[in-house]
């Protein structure tokens, strides 16, 4: 069974926040971004990714909770604690295909997001303190 998932960035949303890259990769990658996190991480990654958008949505801005979150989305794409034993990230790991057609999405999302995270926030500071 497919979850129903549905971006909080409605297009009036989406039309005001279109000049941050941040905002904007996330509003156009949800649905990646959130199976993505389910296939490496497990339901509790994907509630990551909900959560982070649902701030971001409701901010309009990446404020240093919104940042540390998507920190850790990125931890979790970039498979940074799959050999740590005492997280869970190694079972969901294991269990896929290298040739799975999703790995290339996760490759490509992962420098997405690394890439918009360290052009726009690293540079240049957080944009809103929330």
């Amino acid at each position: 069974m497919k979850p129903d998932l549905k971006s909080d960035f409605s297009a009036d949303i989406a039309q005001k926040i279109s000049v941050d890259p941040v905002l904007n990769f996330v509003s156009r990658n949800y649905e990646g971004l959130w199976h993505a996190a389910r296939l490496l991480g497990g339901y509790e990654s994907a509630r990551l990714v909900d959560r982070c958008v649902e701030l971001l949505a409701q901010d309009q801005c990446v404020s240093q909770q919104a940042r540390i979150m998507l920190d850790q989305i990125l931890a979790v794409l970039s498979l940074e604690h799959v050999h740590d034993e005492n997280l869970p990230y190694m079972g969901f790991f294991a269990v896929i295909d290298p040739c799975d057609p999703a790995v290339e999405e996760i490759c490509l999302l992962t420098d997405g997001l690394r890439h918009v995270l360290s052009c726009t926030i690293g540079e240049t500071g957080l944009r809103c303190v929330a």
